[in-house]
């Protein structure tokens, strides 16, 4: 992509969810209107580069959930903001980065024009993802925790609840064996109860 091309595609993205953070009003306890709002003041832009190959290609439509998978199996950064599809729609999207910032985007192989977003810890992600009600950044089931304070970046010492899928994770990583999460055996005994 030619820089005029990536700057101008990212000048539009900025335009675009400012625009849509104003649609919000601001509710009482938070110091952000939407996702737009925080990622219009907090994110940072993630060039796109050539799909490598390297990992595999994750599930359509489950951006978050395969940022997190990778996160967690390869060690990388977990990133939630907005992308440019190229398709033109500027959406909510989760990616991950390399250690030096290089963007990831397994989802889409990364085909978006443009990335702009906040990093956050993978633990987060999950437990946003498992307890909360979708991902960080639209997590209304509980009020919106990072939009509660004004925020000062990912506080990586922060506890989070025992995830029995990060911990699948990590065992596979270690042993090569897979275990399967209590979360997920009790998922699948209530999906078979009902298909029976």
């Amino acid at each position: 992509m030619i820089e005029d091309d990536y700057q101008f595609n990212l000048n539009v993205v900025r335009k675009t969810i400012a625009k849509m953070a104003t649609k919000y009003p601001l509710l009482p306890g938070l110091a952000y209107t939407s996702p737009y709002d925080f990622v219009y003041q907090h994110g940072r832009d993630y060039r796109p580069v050539p799909w490598t190959g390297r990992y595999d290609i994750g599930a359509q439509k489950h951006g978050f959930g395969n940022a997190i998978t990778l996160a967690a199996t390869f060690g990388m950064k977990y990133v939630e903001g907005v992308a440019l599809a190229p398709t033109g729609e500027v959406i909510l999207h989760g990616w991950n980065a390399l250690p030096d910032g290089e963007l990831v985007d397994c989802t889409w192989g990364n085909t978006g024009l443009v990335y702009l977003g906040v990093e956050f810890s993978m633990e987060r992600a999950d437990d946003a993802t498992w307890n909360g009600d979708a991902h960080v950044l639209n997590d209304e089931h509980r009020n919106y925790p990072v939009y509660q304070q004004r925020w000062k970046g990912e506080d990586y010492s922060l506890e989070w609840p025992h995830s029995d899928r990060l911990e699948m994770v990590r065992h596979w990583l270690e042993t090569g064996q897979y275990i399967e999460p209590p979360s997920i055996k009790a998922w699948r005994e209530d999906r078979d109860s009902e298909d029976a």
